[in-house]
C-alpha cells in the first residue's frame, strides 16, 4: 500500500483483498479435510452414503438434521419435521391441500431436493418414483421431486434407526 500512487490505491487494496481471500480459501480447506476425517469415522454418515447419489456432505446434512432418529415414532414426523408435507386447509367439509410447509431445517430439504434431482439419474428407485408421480407431465415435476425428496428422507431416517444400508427394490426398467 505504502508504494501504491494515489492513482493506483485500488490495485494495493486488490492486493489486500486477495490476500485475505487466499488465506479463507486455507481455512476452508482445512475446515474440509477435518469434516473429512469426522465422516469416516461417523458410522451414520458412512451408511447414507451406500444411497446412489447420496454423497459425504449430503449425508452430513441428513445426520444432523435427523440427530438421533429413534425420536421419531413414524414416517409422518420425519416428513413433517423437515417440512416436506402438504399444508391443509380445513373449513367444515372442504379440506385443501397446498404447497409444502416449509418448517423445519432450510438447508435439510434443499440438500433433498438437489440430491433427489442427482437420483433421477443414478438411482432406479427414484426413478421410478419420480416417473409415477409426474407420471409425464410437465406441471408435476416439481411436485414429484418433492415427494421423492420426502421419500428419501423417509427411507434414510428408517437406514439410520436399523442401520442398515440402502437396498433397492425397485425392479429392474429393462427386465
Amino acid at each position: 500500500m505504502a508504494e501504491c500512487q494515489l492513482n493506483e490505491f485500488w490495485r494495493g487494496e486488490l492486493d489486500l483483498e486477495l490476500q485475505s481471500l487466499d488465506a479463507l480459501w486455507q481455512q476452508l480447506q482445512q475446515v474440509d479435510e477435518q469434516l473429512e476425517k469426522v465422516a469416516q469415522q461417523d458410522e451414520q454418515v458412512q451408511l447414507l452414503q451406500t444411497i446412489p447419489g447420496v454423497g459425504r456432505r449430503t449425508a452430513e446434512v441428513i445426520v444432523t438434521a435427523l440427530d438421533n432418529p429413534h425420536r421419531f415414532q413414524n414416517a409422518r414426523q420425519v416428513s413433517a419435521y423437515a417440512g416436506l408435507v402438504p399444508d391443509q386447509r380445513q373449513s367444515g367439509q372442504t379440506n385443501r391441500l397446498g404447497r409444502i410447509t416449509c418448517r423445519g431445517s432450510r438447508i435439510l430439504r434443499s440438500a433433498l431436493v438437489e440430491v433427489a434431482w442427482v437420483m433421477l439419474r443414478y438411482n432406479p428407485w427414484a426413478e421410478s418414483v419420480y416417473q409415477r408421480i409426474c407420471g409425464g407431465q410437465k406441471t408435476r415435476k416439481k411436485i414429484a421431486i418433492i415427494a421423492v425428496a420426502r421419500k428419501l428422507l423417509v427411507r434414510c431416517w428408517a437406514m439410520l434407526r436399523h442401520k442398515q444400508p440402502w437396498q433397492d427394490n425397485t425392479p429392474s426398467l429393462n427386465a
